[in-house]
């Protein structure tokens, strides 16, 4: 447990589970200074370490922290306390080099990082649950009331929002490790977190991508006429749900999503419309106001209940433009391919590559730029991962082999080879 602290620590802060949580206390304190807290680490892993991609981390940080508030001055009616303010939302681009980098000088096993995430994955679930039941309900508030933990619609009635990042990690790992053994007790823990999601957590799409996700990794592990044959027999039941509920779909998604729905639809025509009033937004982006501010997005586009976060890749165009956006769909398609294309069969690696699957698909609806120190720091355990490998490390050996370094050869004395210095005596 000794051993496993550090990286506990280090894990609940890269993957930014109190970030967002002021219920947290000194937790959330320490998340929002954390990437300035880090600054040595990020230098080295820019500097010292060879990451494989550096030059895409370096571009997109200097056009997310350099270029983007600077864009906000001109088209928000931003100062450079709020632009700066504005951007510190993107500053977990940086975990990408600082967490290579205490990875490299801190020298974890990778059983042991797979041991410490899984174990905050649990503890999400386990304090979730305590919570659920402890908790009065009387603190439970309208979600209009503003960010809380313990919220409440008429929708969902009471539901927690949890950080839910390393559980959904834990789950994918259940789900490969299921499908690969076929152990009852990961399958009852991988159906107990679904349960909890759905009936605790309650938020929708985050629940039906994971759901999605578990679905798609017992399918994959089937025989490959196992999946032709049960693909062909769902189609007849999908064919027919077509015929019968098409025409109830948008009273359905209206039952399922309810104001939310229609919230985000209204944010989407604000937000385009304003975007098209000027190509140069569309090209370069526009920036976005803080949270902190008393002058705000919804305020500048008069749509009341206007959450850039909550318009997916729009509001990533809004805030950085083509060339932001650009950068930072490569960045999630590189962590996406390394994490996916790391040998082995090991659960941990293989929830690796699942977990930014599940960020990029829920993508659709949030921003990846609201959170993004997951998938970078996935990123970066892939790099350290790949490059154990090629080194030959085995899983419980900690960190990495020395490096020999090259230095140039001395040539020998003369006496050494039993000659005599040209001029000189016998």
């Amino acid at each position: 447990m000794a051993r496993s602290l550090p990286w506990l620590v280090l894990l609940l802060m890269f993957f930014q589970l109190p970030y967002y949580k002021e219920e947290a206390g000194p937790l959330y304190l320490l998340a929002k200074l954390w990437p300035v807290m880090l600054a040595p680490l990020v230098l080295y892993g820019m500097v010292a370490l060879r990451l494989t991609d550096r030059a895409l981390y370096l571009a997109l940080t200097v056009y997310a922290l350099g270029i983007t508030p600077f864009l906000s001055m001109l088209h928000l009616p931003n100062d450079l306390v709020d632009a700066t303010a504005a951007a510190v939302k993107a500053w977990p681009i940086t975990f990408y080099f600082s967490a290579a980098a205490a990875l490299v000088l801190l020298r974890p096993s990778e059983g042991l990082l797979a041991r410490s995430a899984l174990g905050l994955g649990a503890a999400t679930f386990g304090l979730m649950l305590l919570l659920w039941v402890v908790v009065p309900i009387e603190w439970y508030q309208p979600v209009v009331s503003g960010p809380n933990m313990f919220s409440w619609d008429d929708g969902r009635g009471n539901y927690i929002r949890m950080p839910m990042m390393l559980g959904v990690f834990a789950l994918l790992w259940l789900a490969v490790r299921f499908a690969q053994r076929r152990e009852v007790w990961a399958g009852a823990l991988l159906l107990g977190g679904l349960l909890a999601m759905a009936f605790v957590y309650k938020a929708r799409l985050p629940t039906g991508v994971t759901a999605m996700l578990v679905v798609l990794i017992f399918a994959l592990s089937l025989p490959a006429a196992w999946r032709w044959a049960l693909g062909a027999l769902a189609t007849l039941p999908a064919a027919l749900a077509a015929i019968f509920l098409g025409p109830a779909v948008p009273a359905l998604l209206a039952e399922i999503f309810d104001e939310s729905l229609f919230i985000r639809l209204r944010s989407v025509t604000a937000a385009w419309n304003w975007l098209l009033e000027n190509p140069w937004r569309i090209l370069f982006g526009a920036g976005s106001t803080s949270t902190f501010s008393g002058y705000t997005m919804a305020d500048h586009l008069n749509s009341p209940d206007f959450w850039i976060t909550d318009i997916g890749w729009l509001g990533i165009l809004l805030e950085y433009g083509v060339v932001g956006t650009a950068l930072i769909i490569l960045i999630h398609a590189r962590a996406l391919w390394t994490a996916f294309t790391l040998p082995g069969a090991d659960p941990f690696r293989r929830a690796l590559g699942w977990y930014v699957l599940f960020e990029v698909l829920c993508s659709a609806v949030y921003s990846v730029m609201y959170a993004p120190g997951p998938v970078v720091t996935i990123a970066a355990i892939a790099w350290w991962l790949a490059l154990r490998d090629a080194q030959g490390v085995a899983r419980e050996e900690p960190g990495l082999r020395p490096q020999p370094t090259a230095r140039p050869a001395l040539a020998p004395p003369a006496w050494a080879a039993g000659r005599v210095p040209k001029g000189g005596r016998a």
